[in-house]
């Protein structure tokens, strides 16, 4: 379910390097001299004997001087001005950053890539476009608390970054297969240890595709809840939630079978053979598929945890191809995941159709996530915790992957963030009804279906909290160029404001283009709808009109409303 990058970061990558950075953060020094001496009165003067190779910035308001040292050699202009008489004191100019609700280095500060260095490496969880605003959610306390995520995928390997927020006991090995699990035998064992799955010796080259160990449940794992705040490596969306590996994947895959014990188990339910699982989990993340129907058992067991108040999130497939082929993504009471670029665009892999739920970041792979093109680092793909081993796991390393299972797990977090912070726990069903209507939507035109929109974590668990989606923020509809791509679905309605000018004449709102059946509602003083409005467009199609003579100035909101479903529509506001 993923394509992975061969490129794992060691942990001794973590460091910040100065001097890597396009400007030196431990080139400026501020110096004040003592009052009533002549450097206090002429420091341009007093500075080009006390500090030739430096240059002077800004004078602060205490009388200060600030300069930058060219060369890079801080230290010993500091040193030299501290020790003359005159000097009150000499000191460095800290580099301050703007605040965020994590320290993580890999979160948007520069960290070494292979080599070259960038930032903003997990802007998956913040990007405005293709992101899905976790701080938003973290603003609101919202990090997991008390909820355990199932994690269903290769298992996990010892990391830093992931073994405080494990479960105690690890969870459970529920493959059954030894050629499968590298194991002596066909029993199921405790601990959701990822043991590898490579293929590409014997006795697996041959039998399926050729590769090294993937770390695919790892990988899954950090972006879920990777420790976070501890000034090391990457931030996990719900930090404060547990994961729970279970180990249901290895060499050359897995069985379905296997998988929907695992659902059963992780879930709550008894598993024959298996010990009771302590920690049943809230949330079950499945990033894995096969082509094939929904097998009566699968559907058993999703059935069976949701009854229980498991939420079950399902990646939708790297395929290109409908989502309904595929399984488990195509059994229902399942949340299923699409992926989207950070342009927010479908990114070329993604399965769709209408079986998909919602949409979250999976990496693109490609620069500006086209199908074919060079590799866009670092935001053609989705970072997390991995380990280095080729075949069995050596150290702990961060890496690169993409695809729908790397997208899935976005969602999995969210939903612990929202049970975590809703007053009681919401039915699985109502959870999935939230993620749908609170996503924000696509910023550009979708090619194939991939759900409602972008799960947006802040809006999610908003409405967590309050038990009921809230109206959205009206989107601005600016009087120059209309508003592009819109799309709803059947009585649902995009949220739009217009700021009318004063000494405005006419106002015309028109809405044209795509398909299905779109209405214009409008209104002063709120958020316009079918039941509140002060005018409205209502007709076929979506050719909607609405005129205002001597429009007072002010805010004046505007609803597309889906009297059907409706995609691909514009919409323009001018003044005369």
């Amino acid at each position: 379910m993923q394509t992975q990058l061969r490129l794992a970061i060691a942990l001794a990558c973590f460091c910040i390097s100065g001097t890597a950075l396009a400007f030196d953060p431990a080139g400026r020094v501020v110096v004040k001299f003592h009052e009533h001496t002549q450097a206090r009165v002429q420091p341009a003067i007093a500075l080009r004997t006390l500090a030739p190779e430096s240059r002077a910035v800004s004078t602060l308001a205490n009388g200060a001087q600030v300069l930058r040292v060219e060369g890079g050699d801080a230290d010993a202009v500091i040193a030299r001005l501290a020790a003359h008489p005159d000097v009150q004191y000499a000191r460095r100019d800290p580099l301050v950053r703007h605040t965020t609700v994590v320290d993580d280095p890999w979160y948007e500060d520069y960290v070494d890539v292979g080599g070259q260095w960038h930032n903003r490496v997990q802007a998956d969880l913040y990007d405005p476009l293709g992101g899905v605003n976790a701080p938003g959610a973290w603003a609101q306390g919202a990090m997991g608390e008390g909820i355990v995520v199932g994690v269903l995928d290769t298992g996990i390997t010892a990391h830093p970054d992931l073994d405080a927020n494990v479960v105690a006991g690890a969870g459970y090995d529920f493959i059954t297969d030894a050629f499968i699990s590298g194991r002596e035998d066909d029993t199921r064992s405790p601990g959701g240890w990822d043991t590898g799955d490579w293929t590409h010796v014997p006795p697996y080259l041959g039998q399926c595709p050729a590769g090294p160990s993937s770390w695919h449940g790892t990988h899954v794992a950090g972006t879920i809840a990777a420790v976070t705040n501890n000034g090391l490596g990457m931030a996990g969306m719900a930090y404060r939630a547990k994961l729970l590996p279970v180990r249901v994947l290895g060499h050359c895959g897995g069985y379905m079978s296997d998988v929907a014990d695992a659902v059963t188990w992780a879930s709550g339910g008894t598993v024959a053979g298996v010990p009771d699982n302590a920690t049943p989990a809230e949330v079950l993340n499945i990033s894995l598929g096969a082509r094939s129907v929904c097998e009566p058992y699968m559907q058993d067991a999703i059935d069976g945890a949701v009854s229980r108040g498991t939420t079950v999130v399902v990646a939708a497939g790297n395929s290109n191809q409908d989502v309904m082929d595929f399984a488990p993504a195509n059994c229902s009471n399942v949340i299923v995941v699409g992926a989207n670029g950070f342009t927010g665009k479908r990114v070329f892999y993604s399965n769709h159709g209408a079986g998909v739920t919602v949409s979250a970041p999976g990496g693109g792979l490609y620069r500006d996530d086209k199908s074919t093109g060079s590799e866009w680092m670092p935001h053609g793909f989705i970072w997390s915790t991995f380990n280095f081993g080729m075949e069995g796991p050596e150290a702990p390393a961060f890496a690169a992957n993409i695809g729908t299972s790397m997208a899935a797990p976005h969602v999995a977090a969210v939903v612990a963030m929202m049970q975590g912070a809703a007053p009681v726990p919401h039915a699985p069903a109502t959870i999935a009804t939230m993620l749908a209507e609170t996503t924000r939507m696509f910023p550009v035109a979708i090619d194939k279906p991939i759900g409602t929109g972008i799960v947006d974590a802040g809006v999610a668990v908003e409405a967590a909290i309050l038990g009921h989606v809230p109206l959205p923020v009206p989107m601005v509809l600016g009087l120059y160029g209309p508003a592009m791509h819109i799309y709803a679905k059947q009585a649902q309605s995009r949220h739009y404001v217009v700021d009318v000018p004063d000494g405005a004449t006419r106002l015309t709102l028109r809405s044209y283009g795509g398909t299905g059946d779109a209405d214009l509602y409008v209104r002063r003083g709120g958020h316009a709808s079918p039941a509140s409005h002060d005018v409205s467009s209502v007709r076929p199609g979506n050719n909607g009109i609405v005129v205002i003579d001597a429009p007072a100035a002010g805010e004046l909101h505007v609803a597309v409303h889906g009297a059907k479903a409706f995609s691909g529509v514009q919409l323009r506001a001018t003044v005369e």
